[in-house]
């Protein structure tokens, strides 16, 4: 058996994002409560805007999400996170 850290995130493995269908996944799996509807509602909402001819909107949404999912991942932004909001990350 495995010594956890000590702030609780033990490192998931990375999943591969190739495509939007990988990310829902990935958002479901090992996002944040709630990113898997907000980035449903975000990317209808970008798609809808668009021009037939851009979609930068609806990609910068998908970057952002993965984001999420890599922070989500990393033990040390977890860490840092929780200590900022226990109140020990001020600056």
């Amino acid at each position: 058996m495995s010594a956890q850290p000590e702030h609780g995130w033990g490192a998931m493995p990375l999943p591969e994002i190739r495509t939007v269908d990988d990310l829902r996944s990935a958002l479901s799996r090992y996002g944040f409560p709630g990113d898997r509807e907000r980035f449903e509602e975000e990317l209808a909402a970008a798609i809808g805007a668009a021009p037939t001819n851009d979609f930068e909107g609806a990609a910068a949404v998908v970057r952002a999400y993965r984001h999420r999912v890599h922070i989500r991942n990393s033990p040390e932004i977890m860490a840092a996170l929780e200590d900022a909001r226990a109140g020990g990350g001020g600056t």
